[in-house]
């Protein structure tokens, strides 16, 4: 696995905003939901999918135009585990 797939890897398990830097140095923001670099046979094909950030609408982009993804907003759903959870809850109706 190569440095990039390492970083798209990270960002399709972040819960939170990345951005993609492209090879002509546009770069984009948006939640990574889906990924395909495993097809060796078709590298032309590979690409991540984004929800784009501010609008809701996807984006594809091919991951030859792709230099790097960095993990750069906050992750939505630190903190909320079921165990964080149920000590809220407890909290709470101790207070009661």
């Amino acid at each position: 696995m190569n440095e990039l797939e390492k970083q798209i890897e990270a960002a399709f398990d972040f819960r939170g905003h990345v951005t993609a830097t492209l090879k002509d140095g546009t770069s984009i923001e948006g939640y990574l939901f889906n990924r395909q670099f495993a097809d060796p046979r078709l590298p032309e094909d590979n690409f991540v999918e984004l929800v784009l950030k501010g609008s809701g609408q996807t984006r594809r982009l091919k991951i030859a135009e792709i230099a790097s993804v960095a993990l750069t907003g906050e992750d939505c759903a630190a903190g909320k585990s079921y165990e964080d959870h149920l000590k809220r809850n407890a909290a709470e109706k101790k207070a009661a």
